[in-house]
């Protein structure tokens, strides 16, 4: 993936969000989750932020740094998050 390409997940009912970030950044870099190094609790507490889009009237986004690519998270238009990677890889 080259730095201009986006990848945008939307995780499924149910899914924890740290863990669909984590399946969108091993995606977005072409690994599956096994084959990446990167552990997300080494840059998020995974416990606020599967908390964050509980509450689906809140719009809100969030967008941080993790394993070579910027991580944008954003409600939809229902509060559903959606996740945008950008791989700097």
């Amino acid at each position: 993936m080259s730095e201009t390409d986006n990848f945008h997940y939307e995780p499924p009912d149910g899914e924890p969000l740290s863990t669909a970030v984590v399946e969108a950044v091993a995606i977005a870099h072409d690994e599956t989750i096994l084959e990446q190094e990167w552990l997300i609790s080494d840059d998020i507490n995974t416990d606020a932020l599967d908390t964050l889009f509980q509450d689906q009237k809140l719009k809100m986004s969030l967008q941080f740094e993790a394993d070579n690519a910027t991580v944008t998270i954003v409600a939809d238009e229902s509060g559903n998050p959606v996740i945008t990677i950008q791989s700097h890889r």
